[in-house]
């Protein structure tokens, strides 16, 4: 299964147990039309930020994991996905940079001044080409696409 594939079956997972009231979800501080569901599947810690649409429909989500550090820093491995009849419409971009404001808030609390995030794209998943373009300070070319790094900063 490739990273899409992963995506679309975890925000699917993940829109059927809120529509089944199986998880909540709570505001976020900095940006109040964010939601966020912490949880730990097998011991890994998880956030899974969400831009809602009418109810419990979500129109995009972010999820955050913590992965290798990199560059001595710590870095998250991060995977955003948009239900399709919210495409092209900006919501990715929109819960990549509340997710993103949203986990330095959290972890400034905390003394962590700066962080990676780390976006993996299969090399023919264009609209995610685009997407993390807009926010990398580096790539890493790999077999199955494109690894794209941003450093966060205080």
């Amino acid at each position: 299964m490739n990273n899409l594939e992963t995506a679309e079956l975890a925000f699917n997972e993940f829109q059927k147990a809120l529509n089944h009231n199986l998880i909540s979800l709570d505001r976020c501080e900095v940006h109040k039309d964010l939601f966020m569901h912490f949880d730990q599947p097998q011991g890994q810690t998880r956030y899974t930020y969400a831009l809602m649409g009418t109810g419990t429909l979500i129109k995009a989500s972010c999820v955050v994991m913590p992965g290798d550090e990199y560059k001595g820093k710590i870095c998250f491995d991060v995977g955003v996905t948009t239900f399709k009849n919210f495409r092209n419409q900006g919501h990715a971009t929109a819960v990549l940079t509340k997710a993103i404001d949203e986990l330095k808030n959290g972890l400034n609390r905390n003394g962590i001044k700066e962080f990676y995030i780390e976006l993996k794209v299969d090399k023919d998943n264009q609209a995610s080409h685009i997407l993390c373009r807009k926010f990398a300070d580096e790539t890493v070319e790999t077999e199955a696409g494109t690894n794209y790094l941003k450093l966060v900063t205080d």
